[in-house]
């Protein structure tokens, strides 16, 4: 498929805002953050695992580079060199309408919204104050983007992982958003199917560790 490149950025864009990072910038035929953390020294995005994607790899001699595109994993594994390790695939997810739980929220626990960097931080703790369930959200020029959704071991299959992506996205409804972007792990992705989200692209990452 032909993805919009602009559509990429802007969950990008999103996900940089929460993350307290400069914003994206164009990067030949694809985009660019300097991320600057030991794991993650800079991240190249591209919509497809062609000519562009391929010449940034091979300019690239640092460890710790990740190089990510709108492909399947097995597609992004042919288009690069051995030394490039291919992650777990991922899904680039979006959703136009409101999401509701339709149960209420188990009893012990309590929603905490708090803000950091960029994003809204909402968290749902039980009666001993600890963190069960934790995302994010970021508003921007008529995006929301969600972004570290995370339910503890210990507190799944409660319906926690529902109540924190309702919760966060009555902000993005406060705010008249219609255009809800995230990417989705295996596991993540069966969770927001069930909330509306639709898969737009693959979404697959490779890292030079060496």
């Amino acid at each position: 498929m032909n993805l919009d490149l602009c559509l990429l950025e802007r969950w990008l864009t999103g996900w940089s805002l929460s993350r307290g990072l400069s914003l994206p910038r164009p990067y030949k035929g694809g985009l660019v953050v300097d991320v600057g953390w030991p794991e993650q020294v800079r991240r190249y995005v591209f919509t497809e695992a062609g000519e562009a994607l391929q010449a940034c790899a091979a300019d690239i001699r640092e460890p710790f580079v990740h190089l990510k595109a709108a492909v399947e994993p097995a597609h992004l594994r042919r288009a690069l060199p051995a030394a490039w390790q291919i992650q777990s695939p991922g899904y680039l997810m979006s959703c136009s309408a409101a999401m509701t739980a339709s149960n209420p929220l188990p009893a012990g626990y309590e929603m905490q919204l708090s803000v950091d960097q960029g994003a809204s931080v909402l968290r749902l703790v039980d009666e001993a104050g600890q963190m069960a369930a934790m995302g994010r959200v970021v508003v921007h020029q008529g995006t929301a983007v969600f972004d570290r959704i995370e339910t503890q071991e210990t507190h799944r299959r409660k319906g926690l992982g529902t109540h924190l992506m309702c919760g966060l996205d009555a902000l993005a409804v406060q705010a008249g958003i219609t255009e809800r972007l995230l990417v989705a792990t295996e596991a993540g992705r069966a969770l927001y199917l069930t909330l509306g989200w639709q898969v737009i692209a693959p979404y697959s990452t490779a890292i030079r560790q060496m």
